[in-house]
């Protein structure tokens, strides 16, 4: 809101309040100087509150009977995603389990005895090159 419009919005405030006031004290000028009819309008507005407090009343039945309708069929939408969750995470939770099997399979059957065989190789190789160069120095 730019200054303008603050100003403007201001004004009509001001005016709006000024009317209400003025309209209140002609309303109370003409009660005060006509008893009369002013029971008859007191009886009147007490009728309208009673009957505005009915459908107040009516309208608030209808938004409680709105929201437990909108729960029960949200509870009916979202239990079905949460089972279909759960299966869900239940097969990823297995498949996580049988990888986990292969992998300590694959590791016990196929690398440690690789890694053996490299190893005694390795061995093998080291104990050929001392040999060697045992050889080579006593021939010296």
């Amino acid at each position: 809101m730019n200054e303008r419009e603050r100003k403007n919005f201001q004004i009509a405030l001001i005016v709006i309040l000024v009317v209400v006031v003025v309209l209140l004290a002609v309303m109370c000028y003409f009660l005060f100087i006509s008893p009369g009819p002013t029971a008859t309008i007191r009886d009147i507005a007490i009728i309208v509150l009673a009957l505005e407090s009915i459908v107040v009343l009516l309208l608030l039945g209808v938004v409680i009977g709105l929201l437990w309708w909108l729960i029960q069929t949200l509870e009916r939408k979202i239990t079905p995603i949460l089972d279909s969750t759960n299966e869900t995470v239940n097969s990823v939770s297995e498949t996580v389990n049988t990888v986990r099997g292969t992998a300590t399979f694959v590791s016990d059957a196929v690398v440690s005895p690789i890694i053996k065989v490299i190893s005694y190789a390795s061995g093998v190789k080291s104990a050929v090159q001392m040999l060697t160069k045992w050889r080579s120095r006593r021939s010296d």
